[in-house]
């Protein structure tokens, strides 16, 4: 027989970023395909983007 070799052996599910498996957090690449349609924002949830460059986070 053939043995199926996955293109990316620490994900060999193909899992999304941030999925879980029987407990355990998969990580991996950090694109993922989606539907932009059900993309809903919620504009109660602001960023203040003011403190973040004062703690060093990059937001430009």
């Amino acid at each position: 027989g053939t043995a199926v070799v996955p293109l990316n052996p620490s994900n060999p599910l193909d899992l999304p970023p941030i999925a879980t498996l029987r407990k355990s957090l998969i990580v991996t690449k950090d694109v993922m395909k989606y539907n932009y349609c059900l993309l809903k924002l919620r504009s109660e949830k602001t960023v203040d983007f003011d403190s973040l460059k004062a703690n060093e986070f990059d937001v430009e």
